[in-house]
């Protein structure tokens, strides 16, 4: 038999249910580990936290579900820092989560990366009127960049970008990266996937070569900003008002 630890709280943006879950043959379960889990979520102070324990027959979250259908709708996590990063304030979308979602799709270069994640910005503030993430955009000599991605990813150069590692998320059963979870727990969850989805659907087969030749459009937004060296922003306004060119 097999012991299992189990912390459930909600995800404050949507409501969702999220939980962190341990497991180890009966009377196994690392008792520090569990003693310094229960001291950090008492400073979290958050009263919707529940704390579950029992045995099933095997150590999977599969064999948590079923035994108790309570536990369906939970997105887990098997690493208690990134279930206490979410339970402490809202999960706020990044470019760099945009980023692992392309990189969990295909594997990619980082100039195309890049262009992915601007075309996505694109298609959601045209549709929806608000920003995907909050970094800013701006203009490079091959076209839209984000920093905060250059900079984390430029050590690849022209190289294939390695797919995400980070910790992994559960769903009902199925298995899923952590840049997949945590999408899924953002507020407007449904809109975001769509659109990265609807994306990578019109762009992901182009090249990054194609994609640079489609960001500098004549009279598009990045040609409308561009000066060497001065990596001055793209901001919505600029989007919004000469996107029709970029084709």
């Amino acid at each position: 038999m097999y012991q299992h630890f189990i912390v459930v709280a909600s995800a404050y943006s949507e409501g969702k249910r999220v939980g962190f879950h341990m497991s180890a043959p009966e009377g196994k379960l690392d008792n520090d580990k569990i003693k310094s889990i229960l001291d950090r979520l008492k400073e979290i102070n958050r009263d919707d936290v529940g704390i579950h324990s029992f045995t099933t027959d095997d150590s999977t979250w599969e064999s948590v579900l079923k035994l108790d259908s309570f536990f369906e709708d939970v997105m887990v996590c098997e690493d208690f820092e990134e279930f206490e990063k979410i339970v402490k304030s809202d999960l706020k979308l990044s470019s760099i989560d945009i980023a692992k979602v392309f990189l969990a799709i295909q594997a990619t270069s980082h100039l195309k990366l890049q262009k992915l994640i601007y075309l996505a910005y694109k298609k959601y503030l045209l549709k929806y009127r608000e920003q995907l993430f909050p970094e800013k955009i701006v203009a490079y000599n091959y076209g839209p960049v984000v920093q905060e991605v250059y900079q984390k990813f430029k050590k690849y150069g022209s190289d294939t970008i390695e797919t995400d590692s980070g910790p992994k998320y559960i769903l009902k059963g199925i298995h899923l990266s952590q840049a997949l979870g945590r999408m899924l727990l953002v507020k407007d969850s449904e809109k975001v996937v769509t659109t990265l989805l609807e994306t990578f659907e019109e762009y992901g087969d182009l090249t990054a070569n194609e994609l640079v030749s489609l960001t500098h459009s004549k009279n598009g937004p990045w040609e409308r900003v561009f000066e060497p060296y001065m990596n001055r922003e793209i901001t919505d306004e600029i989007i919004i008002a000469y996107a029709e060119y970029e084709k």
